[in-house]
């Protein structure tokens, strides 16, 4: 008879010991993997830092730069904290940047502000919005603008450690006004899509009256 005739025959104790031995790493990965998702839930961002300086501050809207005429507050770090278990993970970045509180322009633009450089590294014009209210039929813009700027990065953060990254904002859009005699507070937003998550977080630029910025 041939050897190649399947034969069924009993396990050995050998046989048994090393498929056991195997099936110690899938059990272990199993378990460590509800621990890297809880951490995904424990993550959140803030601006946790701001300056206030007489700034020279870049046009993300044509080129050039434009110096400030008196003290104006921004954002400068976005800090992730992280809760137990480690992530590591490509996340989406979109920063905000919406229209001053209690400043209504109904005719005219003015400047508002956007996002210049994020973690050292200079935006594109593809990656950010600048989008004006307009008036109906005609369309002409108007009042100040609300601005987006929207990246991808990795988030790689050790179990309870922190990741802070700088952040660097511009002007952005056209002015044909003379000047805003006004305190304008422009409210910032940071989103960060993880995937399974989403987390946010808050902040403002404060631009006096006399800056000549807007």
């Amino acid at each position: 008879m041939s050897d190649e005739v399947t034969v069924s025959k009993p396990h050995s104790r050998r046989a048994v010991v090393k498929g056991a031995a195997w099936s110690v790493p899938v059990i272990a990965a199993a378990v460590a993997a509800p621990a890297a998702v809880a951490s995904v839930n424990t993550l959140s961002v803030a601006f946790s830092a701001s300056s206030t300086s007489l700034l020279s501050l870049n046009l993300l809207d044509g080129g050039g730069t434009l110096t400030a005429q008196a003290l104006v507050t921004v954002p400068t770090t976005v800090t992730y904290t992280n809760g137990p278990g480690a992530v590591s993970q490509t996340a989406t970045v979109t920063v905000t940047v919406a229209r001053p509180l209690g400043i209504n322009l109904p005719l005219g633009r003015a400047r508002g502000f956007g996002v210049y450089s994020y973690d050292g590294v200079v935006t594109s014009a593809g990656q950010r919005t600048t989008t004006y209210q307009t008036t109906p039929i005609i369309g002409t813009p108007y009042g100040f603008p609300i601005t987006t700027w929207t990246g991808t990065q990795t988030v790689t953060i050790a179990s309870d450690g922190s990741l802070s990254l700088p952040i660097v904002f511009g002007l952005a859009g056209t002015s044909d006004l003379l000047a805003i005699s006004a305190l304008a507070t422009f409210p910032v937003t940071i989103s960060v899509n993880l995937g399974t998550r989403t987390i946010t977080g808050s902040g403002s630029i404060s631009v006096p009256v006399g800056a000549g910025l807007l």
